[in-house]
């Protein structure tokens, strides 16, 4: 898929810039790009991978993240792989912790927070091989606050970690840790979602959206939403349509704080009619994600433990939600729980829900229907899907 141009971007929007020298001590790190992997000003996606061992899975496979463990799940056959253990010390806070995996598939990283004993809590980033499923020890992240979100750039050698109020950038090769990228006061990173088509990340923080752009470390002004951000913890509240063209945000809006699903034009910045739920009396999306064709939004409200789904082409008039089952599981996982993500696959396989049973359940957009839950580690707050080519 070919990068769009940077004018694509919001251009509307004022930046503020980061000093150019990076802090002392420090590898040179810049979001999106490490001098040391000698990676192109502008990260696309269809910047090579580093070459190494073959791909972890031949079939598209969920990494489900929990406090202490990681379960892989082959999205074709529900299949629940053995679970990686963490390293980490302590319990994170529920929901305090994200997954993303690289784009050819070898390699995941997980946010969250560990908690030495005798010592206060720090935010890690930990480095997964998912060829020998082996969990590395933690990268020590500056910042303090929630650790709930993570990406991997499109070329795969540089993560960004959300850590409280800055976005952290860390080498994937050497593990050095970049100049954080602060967004103000108050502005603590709940969500990020990278364009499909550019070198663009959006962070979901209380008064909006910042765009940022990652080839030159700079944040632009937020774009507010008029949202408040989920009262539940999850990476996943805005997600940019496969054209690149439209960021979709979900949270909770005036005049009832109910639910809401507003479109954000990436290239202008303006902020579209938003989408109510009151009709059905959703009040917490926590989560967001749209099917691979670009075609429907699939809205997760915790509050109502559902699944709403928006027909992207007519937004105004969204589909009667859908409950999520009660009564099926195993005997220790039965019954519907919060969901916490939802996330999509290839269409012939549709999409999956985590919810707070430790289970993920199947859910095809198409049919309107679910699947078998599917067990997985306890805690489950988040999930990311590797799609081989």
């Amino acid at each position: 898929m070919a990068a769009t141009r940077r004018s694509s971007s919001v251009p509307a929007v004022r930046p503020r810039h980061l000093p150019a020298a990076p802090a002392a001590g420090l590898v040179a790190v810049v979001l999106g790009c490490s001098v040391l992997a000698g990676c192109s000003v502008v990260a696309t996606p269809d910047s090579p991978t580093v070459p190494g061992t073959p791909q972890a899975t031949a079939g598209p496979v969920g990494y489900v993240v929990c406090p202490d463990a990681v379960t892989p799940v082959e999205l074709r056959s529900h299949l629940a792989e053995a679970s990686i253990p963490l390293p980490v010390d302590g319990t994170p806070p529920l929901g305090d912790y994200a997954i993303a995996v690289s784009p050819d598939g070898r390699s995941a990283f997980v946010v969250t927070q560990s908690t030495p004993p005798g010592q206060s809590p720090r935010n890690v980033l930990i480095p997964i091989d998912l060829t020998t499923r082996h969990a590395g020890s933690p990268i020590v992240l500056p910042g303090d606050g929630d650790s709930g979100a993570v990406v991997v750039m499109h070329d795969g050698r540089t993560v960004l970690a959300a850590s409280g109020t800055t976005i952290v950038p860390v080498d994937v090769a050497t593990r050095a840790v970049g100049r954080p990228l602060d967004l103000g006061t108050g502005r603590t990173v709940s969500g990020m979602a990278l364009s499909p088509t550019s070198d663009t990340l959006y962070a979901l923080v209380p008064d909006g959206v910042v765009p940022v752009d990652t080839a030159t470390a700079t944040a632009e002004a937020p774009i507010p939403t008029g949202l408040t951000v989920s009262s539940v913890s999850s990476p996943h509240g805005l997600v940019v349509s496969p054209d690149g063209s439209t960021l979709w945000v979900a949270g909770q809006g005036p005049p009832d704080f109910g639910g809401r699903v507003v479109p954000v034009s990436t290239a202008t910045g303006v902020v579209g009619t938003a989408t109510n739920f009151d009709a059905f009396g959703i009040t917490d999306p926590a989560a967001l994600a749209i099917t691979p064709d670009g075609s429907q939004l699939l809205v997760a409200d915790s509050a109502n433990n559902w699944i709403d789904t928006v027909l992207t082409a007519d937004p105004a008039q969204p589909l009667t939600p859908l409950r999520l089952p009660t009564g099926t599981g195993t005997a220790t996982a039965s019954g519907a729980d919060h969901p916490t993500d939802v996330v999509t696959s290839p269409e012939d396989v549709g999409a999956f829900v985590v919810t707070g049973l430790g289970t993920v359940l199947p859910y095809h957009p198409s049919h309107r229907t679910y699947g078998t839950p599917i067990r997985v580690c306890t805690g489950a707050t988040s999930m990311a899907v590797f799609v081989p080519d």
